[in-house]
């Protein structure tokens, strides 16, 4: 009897569908998230033909994790280019009505920015010629800082973008934080056992099937962000053609 093929494949879960009537402060995100899409799959597609091409019952070889370890920083980056824009995109509709993304706006700059004496990049926005908008990049910085690095960070943005913490709890962005680790310890650490030079300085063993799902799960999370946004985006625009109305009336 032939011994069983050892071929490890990775597929990501196929793109959830558009948000209906995607408003254009939805769309670059979009984008953005379908780009990553693909390019992660591509990675995991050339890991698979590249085991096929060797004996696919032999171990997974270095380089082939290698193609593993490029799909965390693939998806990583491409989770910190989605939700930055989103976040940039969205926020000018949502912090023109009074609701939860306003609040937390408020909230921010009056407990973080507000207080004590003045950093020049605050005070550089308050007298910009669009306060507004250089504002929300202020925002934006501080929310993310150079990057995505775990679960608080995708809190932060959760509630920048006014999502109820009941449609997005903090257990199910906890569940990631295991992925944001990797990519610490692939870019920061390049993935060694010790980087301090300490001890053994063999590389981590990468399971090609947990980065997989690691990589998936990080991705499907990002349709949690955009389509609640995309719904809140076109509710604000709704109030705000209502209250419109009302000021016509009145007048």
């Amino acid at each position: 009897m032939p011994a069983a093929s050892k071929l490890v494949t990775v597929e990501l879960s196929p793109l959830g569908r558009k948000p209906h009537g995607c408003p254009p402060e939805v769309e670059r995100s979009w984008a953005r998230y379908v780009a990553t899409h693909k390019s992660v799959s591509g990675l995991f597609e050339t890991l698979t033909y590249l085991r096929q091409q060797g004996d696919p019952r032999g171990s997974i070889s270095e380089s082939q994790r290698d193609q593993a370890r490029a799909a965390i920083v693939f998806t990583a980056a491409g989770i910190d280019a989605c939700l930055r824009t989103l976040l940039r995109d969205a926020l000018a509709t949502l912090l023109q009505t009074d609701g939860p993304a306003h609040g937390a706006f408020t909230k921010h700059f009056h407990n973080q920015r507000l207080v004590g004496n003045l950093t020049r990049a605050t005070k550089s926005a308050v007298v910009a010629l669009d306060p507004r908008a250089a504002l929300i990049d202020l925002y934006v910085t501080d929310l993310t800082g150079s990057s995505i690095q775990g679960w608080k960070e995708l809190k932060a943005v959760r509630d920048a973008l006014g999502i109820p913490a009941d449609d997005l709890d903090n257990s199910a962005l906890q569940m990631h934080q295991p992925f944001f680790d990797a990519r610490h310890e692939v870019v920061h650490e390049l993935d060694l056992v010790d980087p301090s030079g300490k001890g053994s300085r063999g590389r981590r063993h990468r399971d090609i099937s947990a980065v997989g799902e690691q990589c998936d799960g990080a991705l499907r999370l990002l349709e949690d962000f955009i389509n609640p946004t995309a719904r809140a985006i076109k509710a604000a625009a709704r109030q705000k053609a209502a209250d419109a109305e009302t000021d016509t009336s009145d007048a």
